[in-house]
């Protein structure tokens, strides 16, 4: 009878620390996933996702246990309407090897499995749907961006209605943006 009774005492605790730990996840998650199919044999040693309190900007993602695996990131960000981070493939946050800003429309968890799938250079607004809440993009285009994360930044840091990386030049039809 004892060992029944600690048995379930056990269980629940385990069952309450998994619901915290759930709970206590940060404003963003990035996961990294395998590209390679050799990679799914070291898959295990790479499962471990990134999370990052809001407010809290990462100049050097290598602390990120997964940062050296191959692979591409998908993300994840709570938090209410309104709340925006940005996402930089360069150490402290350089804007050379682009960058993609997520400002979230609504309350809901937004869910990005693909970090390049927006067009380069402009403002894109995706809507809610079944798995994900409502946001807005802004991605400064550079081959690769999704598999080298470097630095985080929560909030705006440009001037001005677009995000602009110093020295950086609009393609043609982004000029009517900045009008």
């Amino acid at each position: 009878m004892k060992l029944k009774f600690l048995i379930a005492i056990c269980l629940i605790g385990f069952w309450a620390g998994t619901l915290q730990a759930a709970e206590q996840r940060g404003a963003l998650v990035l996961n990294k996933i395998p590209i390679y199919e050799f990679e799914d044999a070291k898959r295990l040693g790479c499962t471990e996702m990134f999370d990052v309190r809001f407010g809290r900007d990462v100049s050097d993602m290598r602390e990120f246990r997964n940062y050296h695996c191959q692979g591409r990131y998908e993300m994840t960000v709570r938090g209410e309407k309104g709340r925006t981070v940005t996402l930089f493939a360069r150490f402290n946050f350089g804007q050379e090897s682009g960058f993609l800003v997520i400002r979230k429309t609504d309350d809901r968890l937004v869910w990005i499995h693909d970090l390049e799938d927006m067009p380069p250079g402009q403002w894109t607004t995706v809507p809610a749907g079944r798995q994900s809440g409502g946001y807005e993009a802004f991605f400064h285009s550079v081959s690769g961006f999704d598999q080298n994360l470097s630095s985080i930044k929560w909030g705006q840091w440009w001037q001005g209605d677009i995000p602009r990386k110093t020295g950086y030049q609009p393609p043609a039809n982004e000029e009517s943006l900045t009008q």
